[in-house]
């Protein structure tokens, strides 16, 4: 998901830990482990190593963030399962499955978006 650029990462973050919790998966955020020093590559093998390891990926394409779809693509490469979430109104981009994405209109939505994705994609409803 967008970070500097989307005002309501914080909030977000919070609520995609809060439902993931409840479906006993813990998140992971790439950015916690920092940004590539000035000068320094990104770490592609890592990001492809925790891309391989995910149990799922949720792609939030809010705010069309070129790094998202990079990020994104990376994971529909390898194989991963992604669940597709954006704000209404938002412009999708190419990206498989972007006929599947499913919308929120506002932060109060947010949670319930989120977990409706991940109770069909753990196939707990059709």
């Amino acid at each position: 998901m967008p970070v500097s650029s989307d005002e309501d990462y914080q909030k977000k973050r919070a609520h995609l830990s809060s439902v993931a919790r409840e479906f006993e998966l813990s998140v992971h955020f790439p950015l916690d482990r920092g940004l590539p020093e000035l000068g320094k590559e990104f770490d592609l093998a890592r990001v492809v190593d925790e891309i391989k390891r995910a149990a799922l990926v949720v792609a939030d394409l809010s705010l069309e963030r070129p790094s998202c779809y990079y990020e994104l693509g990376l994971a529909q490469a390898l194989g991963a399962q992604v669940i597709l979430i954006a704000r209404v109104d938002t412009n999708i981009h190419q990206a498989f499955g972007r006929n599947s994405v499913t919308q929120f209109r506002d932060l109060q939505e947010y949670p319930s978006v989120v977990r409706q994705s991940l109770r069909k994609a753990r196939g707990l409803e059709a």
